[in-house]
């Protein structure tokens, strides 16, 4: 699959288990919406196939995959009220008036609209907008749901409770999805598997206790905030800002260059003697100030360690990420 020559996605292979929850993961053209339009049959592609267990959907079109998609802009009719909306996709089944009214208000039950039949989408606000959204994909019981970045455009506190009640949502109603965002949080939030893509490619799949805490290759790591490398003697480290510490006896010597409060932590910058730079995530009230002479030392829990050839070989790409 690709655009004017170049691939788009390359050599993806992804089973989904039905029942689970997948979150796809990557920087701004990793390719992860691009696959989830080719699921969706929205994009054709000039090679690969598309299953749902033993059935070939590669050439079926759109409205007859018994798929739902969701995207981040909720792509509501504002002419049209909330129970409309949501019963879109079970008019186009033909079924019953009767039956669409029934099953579109159980709809907007699950998602905490009872009621809101009648409303007009103007007069929502934005997370409300968002559950209306979810109400009409879910409506027609697709067999397979796909949300695109579909938390993207509201603010970090509803964002943080839609997360949590999509993931109930998922679970009460046994929904087989895949989600894709940029969003760290959202992502292991939500999945029970995480995959990280790169170059339109799955670079880590796993488990997000997995693929959090053990990132397979470097891009994975830096992609997942590892932003500090440490080399101590033959050995070559990467760590998050919480996997160093300030330590009288630690191997590392620096000065603290910049300090910022970040909510329930300080942010620290400190400049090896060498010119590395260092992230470090500290808290406390005996907290270095800029200009302080400090030394770190590396929390082994919190590092992955990775080849000088790992970092040659994905260091441009990092850069572009």
């Amino acid at each position: 699959m690709g655009y004017d020559d170049v691939a788009a996605l390359d050599g993806v292979d992804l089973d989904v288990a039905a029942g689970s929850v997948v979150s796809v993961l990557g920087p701004s053209g990793s390719g992860k919406s691009t696959l989830l339009r080719v699921v969706a049959g929205l994009e054709p592609s000039a090679s690969g196939t598309v299953f749902w267990a033993d059935e070939d959907l590669t050439r079926v079109p759109p409205h007859r995959r018994r798929f739902g998609l969701m995207f981040q802009d909720h792509a509501l009719f504002p002419h049209r009220d909330v129970g409309d909306n949501v019963g879109f996709g079970l008019r186009m089944q033909r079924l019953p008036r009767a039956e669409v009214e029934r099953r579109a208000g159980a709809a907007l039950a699950r998602v905490g609209l009872a009621g809101f039949d009648h409303r007009r989408v103007h007069e929502l606000s934005g997370g409300e907008q968002q559950r209306v959204a979810l109400a009409r994909a879910i409506a027609p019981e697709p067999r397979l749901l796909m949300l695109d970045e579909p938390l993207g455009s509201l603010d970090r506190e509803l964002r943080d409770r839609l997360m949590v009640e999509l993931r109930t949502l998922f679970v009460e109603l046994g929904l087989t999805a895949l989600f894709v965002t940029h969003d760290h949080d959202e992502a292991f939030a939500i999945a029970d598997r995480v995959v990280i893509m790169r170059a339109g490619s799955i670079e880590q799949y796993g488990l997000p206790e997995q693929v959090w805490q053990h990132p397979a290759t470097e891009f994975t790591a830096r992609f997942l905030g590892f932003v500090n490398t440490v080399t101590l003697g033959d050995q070559r480290l990467l760590t998050r800002p919480d996997g160093l510490h300030f330590d009288a006896e630690g191997p590392i010597p620096g000065t603290v260059a910049d300090r910022t409060f970040r909510r329930d932590h300080f942010l620290l910058t400190v400049t090896g003697t060498d010119g590395t730079r260092y992230e470090v995530a500290a808290t406390g009230d005996d907290m270095p100030a800029p200009g302080d002479s400090v030394r770190l030392a590396v929390d082994p829990a919190g590092a992955v360690a990775f080849s000088q050839h790992d970092h040659a070989e994905s260091g441009p790409d990092l850069q572009g990420s």
